[in-house]
């Protein structure tokens, strides 16, 4: 009995005692988390400028700001300076602020960080024993492009205080001194907000200064403004040099293609170059076998569809096949439709002495590959195209087995464009990333990613080069082409010129251009059709000219059709209002840290 008499009393001691805890830490979370904080404030008392307009039209500034420190704890002030502006044109304008000192109230240099956060500069003060204080912070500094230049007066507009102070400022002043030489001086001050009209300041013109002070408190984000007019010849305005000096600084984006224009002269200079060619001398055959496809390639970098072309007529003479014209006429005559077709002569048996090229044309058009085959060029119109990419590998891949190129000139076009589209586009988007996070117009950097890709695109088709054999090469190929081109001369006179050499070297003058000159020099001694071109009206008589017009129509139609593909599916898809607070440049906030 007397065990449990002992064990309920000291069961309700634990637990009041465990009650009253309980009570008391309430009672402290309350205290503790409503109580209210020591106060901690930051008041502008006094914001005093002293702005000195230079005759180069640069400006010294000199910010004199004393600031009330409430509370704790405070390490110092801030200062935003808008530095960069877009103009109606939408390119950017950069104010060039030069700090060169930072002082507290008896002189003595304060310590400060210097950053851009988007279009401000900003300054971070530190200001010893800030805590329960009043300070004077004193900001020196120059901008060397501040004046606007209009055509009957010059103007200093400028954002004294800022309108983005986070802080009231209870008074606001500054003295603005102009040269000496300035006359007809007029001042228009706005105070309050961005844009406001209001003016709660007085303003006094004394000789060269100005004098400016606000006549009540400005609240959170609000300013003061003051726009000064005076008669030109005070100050000096800038050249046509220096705008442009001053457009490109603000606008350092556009150097960008400079640069890129340059490492691209010297990626060609060391990479894209040929071997110097040496003096040409005429040459009667095309040099190391080459086909006419090879030859025009080898001369301009590039497989055209003419080189293909000049292939057909050149199997065509060689006896692989029958090229036979077709008219039918339309309303009476009075309008004539042209095809063409193509009959095969030679078995696919027989076409192992052609090269891959000339064997990938045939097999282009014809589909068996069969003796007396024959093919309308009117069916190849939307196919022919699947046959392109590979007769062009080939002729590349002979030329640069041959050892004239290094790497393939279309693969290096390609590499260069691509690359161009692509730096162009991250140009593009990064440069407007770094626009937006510094605060700067975008459109500089658009224009410099365009440029700069249309720079890259622009070299790149210059890249392609040829090696030492393939410039030895085409120095054999141009003495050739001169034959062919000026074989009327006088020092070709005396060659003994055959129907058979007109037909040999025709397709080499087609690829070459050139095959208008060469049937002028065998108008009296190539005057019968060939056997291999059938059904065009060539006369009687028969002309060289003519007949060589004939093949170019030929050649221009096969090229319209050989390129054809299917359509694929796609979708569709300062001027005019006066001023204002806030205007001109200069302004920014501030606030305590």
């Amino acid at each position: 009995m007397v065990t449990r008499r002992r064990s309920r009393p000291h069961f309700t001691r634990t637990r009041t005692t465990l009650a009253t805890r309980f009570v008391l830490y309430l009672v402290t979370f309350l205290y503790l988390f409503t109580s209210p904080l020591p106060a901690k404030e930051l008041r502008i008392e006094k914001f005093q400028a002293q702005i000195a307009v230079l005759p180069d039209s640069s400006i010294n500034v000199t910010e004199a700001i004393t600031a009330h420190f409430m509370g704790a704890p405070w390490h110092g002030l801030y200062r935003e300076i808008p530095v960069e502006y877009v103009t109606p044109q939408g390119m950017n304008y950069s104010l060039f602020v030069k700090v060169t000192r930072v002082t507290d109230g008896s002189g003595h240099e304060l310590k400060y960080d210097s950053s851009r956060e988007r279009h401000y500069l900003k300054l971070k003060i530190y200001v010893p024993d800030a805590d329960n204080s009043v300070q004077t912070v004193n900001i020196q500094y120059t901008v060397s492009d501040t004046l606007r230049f209009f055509e009957d007066h010059d103007e200093f507009y400028w954002n004294i205080t800022g309108d983005e102070w986070i802080v009231p400022i209870a008074s606001a002043s500054a003295t603005i001194s102009l040269p000496v030489t300035a006359k007809n001086i007029r001042a228009n001050v706005y105070t309050g907000r961005y844009q406001s009209r209001a003016s709660d300041a007085e303003v006094e013109v004394i000789g060269n200064g100005i004098e400016v002070r606000t006549t009540r408190l400005l609240a959170f984000h609000e300013g003061l403004t003051v726009a000064i007019a005076f008669d030109k010849g005070a100050v000096q305005e800038p050249t046509a040099a220096d705008k442009i000096g001053l457009f490109l600084r603000s606008n350092w984006p556009l150097g960008l293609p400079v640069i890129v224009a340059a490492i691209m002269f010297w990626l060609w200079w060391i990479k894209g170059r040929d071997p110097r060619l040496r003096p040409i001398a005429a040459q009667y055959e095309p040099p190391d076998k080459l086909t006419p496809s090879e030859v025009g390639t080898l001369v301009d970098n590039s497989a055209d569809m003419r080189d293909f072309t000049a292939a057909i007529v050149d199997l065509a003479v060689r006896g692989y096949l029958v090229i036979q014209e077709h008219t039918q006429e339309h309303m009476m005559g009075l309008w004539k439709d042209k095809d063409y077709s193509f009959t095969l002569k030679k078995d696919r048996s027989e076409w192992v002495a052609l090269k891959p090229h000339e064997q990938a044309l045939l097999d282009g058009i014809f589909n068996v590959g069969s003796a007396d085959e024959t093919v309308s060029m009117s069916s190849l119109h939307n196919e022919f195209y699947k046959s392109l990419p590979i007769i062009k590998n080939r002729v590349f891949d002979s030329l640069v087995s041959h050892g004239y190129y290094t790497h393939r000139p279309d693969s290096v076009r390609s590499a260069y464009i691509g690359a161009g589209l692509v730096i162009g586009f991250l140009s593009i988007w990064g440069g407007a990333m770094i626009g937006r996070s510094l605060g700067m117009a975008e459109p500089p950097f658009i224009i410099a990613g365009i440029l700069c890709g249309a720079i890259i695109c622009a070299f790149g088709w210059f890249m392609p080069a040829r090696t030492v054999s393939g410039t030895r090469t085409l120095e054999n190929i141009l003495g050739f082409e001169d034959f062919l081109a000026h074989v009327e001369a006088d020092r070709f006179n005396r060659m003994i010129k055959t129907p058979e050499m007109f037909e040999k070297f025709l397709p080499f003058a087609m690829a070459l251009g050139v095959e208008k000159n060469w049937s002028h020099a065998f108008q009296d001694i190539y005057t019968q059709a060939p056997g291999w071109y059938q059904g065009g009206s060539f006369g009687p008589p028969f002309f060289a000219y003519g007949f060589v017009n004939n093949l170019n129509a030929m050649s221009s139609q096969a090229g319209t059709v050989f390129a054809s593909a299917p359509r694929s599916s796609g979708g569709s898809g300062f001027s005019g209002g006066g001023g204002f607070s806030g205007g001109g440049f200069g302004g920014g906030g501030g606030g305590g840290f």
